[in-house]
């Protein structure tokens, strides 16, 4: 808790002296790429020590084990604190916009005051208070996680690779689905009211796949021709 605490207090200052709320870091992300660190650092040093130190006595038991704990054993907890760190940051608006060619022109329009298009006006207005474009391209559960990290990876070696072709699109229909997790539960959609704003019925039309946001929606990003050409 002490921690939790001195983490979040130079956030408070900042936010108190600029007006603006930032939010804080995940102090357990935080803790497991520190910890993550250390444990590279211990299993790297070890190694060396055996091979540059101890060189002449290799085939002593004591080096031998040593050995085994600096390239068999710390390396595992390194391995998965690293790949828990990859797979949360990897979530962020700022991975996302990492490509900076394929993704600039929706990250640019998403981050955009002026735009009109659905990922501004969630953006501007927190409607989804972080991780925006993961929040919105992928499923529910794991599979749904599973599905999208996959996606990224192909996305990741397209951009690497430079074999990705303009302009970028979805592979498929979007499942409006998704917008329901945070939507489908509000009082436009609960309340049986008369009048324009209101979406009585439409939950069922989303799930079956015959309506989607934006039939009555704006885009959810900028047109095609305004999209990353090479």
């Amino acid at each position: 808790m002490a921690t939790l605490c001195v983490s979040i207090a130079p956030l408070v200052a900042a936010a108190a002296e600029t007006g603006a709320f930032e939010r804080p870091e995940d102090v357990v992300l935080l803790w497991a790429r520190r910890a993550g660190l250390v444990v590279m650092f211990i299993s790297v040093t070890l190694t060396l020590f055996v091979l540059l130190l101890r060189r002449k006595r290799l085939m002593e038991s004591q080096s031998k084990w040593l050995l085994f704990l600096g390239l068999c054993v710390f390396p595992i907890p390194v391995v998965l604190l690293s790949s828990g760190v990859g797979m949360e940051e990897s979530k962020s608006v700022k991975f996302c916009s990492s490509c900076h060619q394929p993704m600039g022109p929706f990250v640019n329009d998403m981050q955009n005051p002026a735009s009109e298009t659905l990922a501004a006006i969630h953006y501007k207005n927190s409607l989804i208070q972080h991780e925006q474009c993961w929040t919105c391209h992928s499923d529910y559960g794991i599979s749904g996680t599973a599905k999208a990290k996959l996606t990224g990876l192909s996305h990741i070696a397209a951009v690497t690779l430079n074999t990705w072709t303009p302009p970028i699109k979805l592979p498929g229909a979007y499942p409006w689905r998704i917008c329901l997790g945070c939507h489908g539960n509000s009082a436009r959609f609960k309340a049986p009211r008369k009048e324009p704003a209101a979406h009585e019925g439409l939950v069922a039309e989303v799930l079956k796949g015959g309506l989607a946001c934006t039939d009555c929606h704006p885009s959810a990003h900028p047109p095609r021709e305004q999209r990353s050409t090479r």
